[in-house]
C-alpha cells in the first residue's frame, strides 16, 4: 500500500522542512504541501525535496477553486479543500491529512496495516498524543513527555489534570480526536480531523472510524512558548464569526486565561510555563492514569545530514521575521 500526507502549512521553515522529510524517511510515498502564504521563502526548498509537491495558493488557486468567493475566511475550510484537493489529483492508495505541528510515529507496521484495511469506506484514525513541555530551558524544538488523550469520569479529571482540566477536552488542550488517512478514490472526503461520506440523502455524515494500533500522531501544539502566543495572537485577528466558528470553548478559555496575564513578553512566558510545564507532580498525576508517555522522538537522528536546524533560538528568529507585527503584538498583550 502506497501512502502520502497533505498538510496546509504556513509556518517557519525548519518545521515544514522536517515534516515533510520525516514522512519521507518514514515510508510516506509523497507529501503535498499546500503554501497558505503564497509568497511563502520555503516553498522553493520544499520543492526541491525529491516526493514533496508544493502548491502556493494565491488568488489565482482560490479563483479556480472558489469563483464567486475566493479564498476562505475559514483556515479549516481552506484545510479542507486543499486536502481533498491533492486526494483528487494524488495517485495513492492511501493519504492521511495532518498540520504542520504534527507527526505521525510508527509503534508498528503502518503499511502493513493499510494493507489489512478490508473497508474501504472505513476511515483510519490516528490517536493524538500531545507534546508537554520541559519544565527546565528548551533545548530543541521537540523536548518534553507526552500526555495521552483520555475519557476519564468528571471524577477523575482534576485527579489527572489538576486545576487545568477545565481547559482541556479528552485530556488535550488542542484535540483529542487526532487525525485520519482514507483510502483515496473510495468517496470519503477528508476534514480536519475525521472524513464525510456522502449519505443517501445526499448530505456529508461522519463516515466509520477504525483506530490505528500501528501508529499514533504526535502533536507540538506549539513548538515555542512564543510560537503558541503567535498561534492565539492569530486566532484573535480573525473575524469574530471565524473564531467562534474554529475555537472551541476549551480553547478559547485558555486564551483568555493567557490574556489576563500576559502584560509583556517574559509574563507571556510564565503564563506559559504554568499552564504547559511538564512539572514532576503533573507527571506522578499522570501516570497513575497510564497516561504518561515518553517517545524519544528526535528527527536528526533520522534524516541526519538532511535535517534543518530545530534549535529554540532560530526557530524564533524565523516566527519572528515570518511575522514582522509579532514584537508589537507581544508587547501590546
Amino acid at each position: 500500500m502506497v501512502w502520502g500526507i497533505v498538510l496546509t502549512a504556513n509556518e517557519p521553515t525548519a518545521l515544514v522542512e522536517c515534516n515533510v522529510r520525516w514522512h519521507l524517511a518514514t515510508g510516506a510515498s509523497a507529501v503535498f504541501v499546500f503554501l497558505d502564504d503564497p509568497d511563502d521563502r520555503a516553498g522553493t526548498r520544499l520543492a526541491a525535496i525529491p516526493g514533496c509537491t508544493v502548491q502556493r495558493c494565491d488568488d489565482a488557486y482560490w479563483q479556480a477553486r472558489r469563483p464567486n468567493h475566493g479564498r476562505p475566511a475559514s483556515q479549516m475550510r481552506r484545510q479542507v479543500i486543499n486536502a481533498n484537493r491533492a486526494q483528487n489529483q494524488c495517485g495513492l492508495d492511501w493519504l492521511f491529512h495532518i498540520d504542520a505541528d504534527e507527526f505521525i510515529w510508527q509503534d508498528g507496521d503502518l503499511q502493513a496495516e493499510l494493507a489489512a484495511h478490508d473497508d474501504p469506506r472505513t476511515e483510519l484514525n490516528l490517536p493524538v498524543l500531545e507534546r508537554m513541555f520541559p519544565e527546565g530551558d528548551q533545548v530543541s524544538l521537540f523536548d518534553g513527555p507526552f500526555r495521552a488523550t483520555s475519557d476519564l469520569q468528571t471524577n477523575e479529571t482534576e485527579a489527572a489534570f489538576g486545576p487545568f482540566e477545565r481547559f482541556m477536552k479528552r485530556g488535550q488542550y488542542s484535540h483529542g480526536a487526532g487525525k485520519s488517512g482514507v483510502r483515496v478514490g473510495v468517496g470519503l472526503r477528508l476534514g480536519v480531523h475525521n472524513a464525510t461520506r456522502t449519505g443517501s440523502e445526499g448530505r456529508q455524515r461522519r463516515a466509520a472510524k477504525r483506530v490505528s494500533s500501528a501508529a499514533r500522531l504526535l502533536h507540538f501544539d506549539g513548538l515555542t512558548p512564543l510560537h503558541w502566543a503567535a498561534k492565539f495572537l492569530r486566532y484573535l485577528q480573525n473575524p469574530e464569526t471565524v473564531q467562534s466558528a474554529i475555537l472551541q470553548p476549551h480553547r478559547a478559555a485558555q486564551i483568555a486565561w493567557m490574556q489576563e496575564r500576559c502584560t509583556d513578553v517574559q509574563s507571556m512566558r510564565n503564563a506559559h510555563r504554568t499552564m504547559f510545564a511538564a512539572t514532576a507532580q503533573r507527571q506522578s498525576q499522570l501516570e497513575q492514569f497510564g497516561l504518561l508517555e515518553t517517545i524519544a522522538f528526535d528527527p536528526a537522528c533520522v534524516l541526519g545530514a538532511d535535517c534543518p536546524d530545530l534549535s529554540v533560538d532560530a526557530f524564533d528568529a524565523e516566527l519572528l521575521h515570518r511575522n514582522p507585527g509579532l514584537k508589537s503584538l507581544l508587547a501590546d498583550i
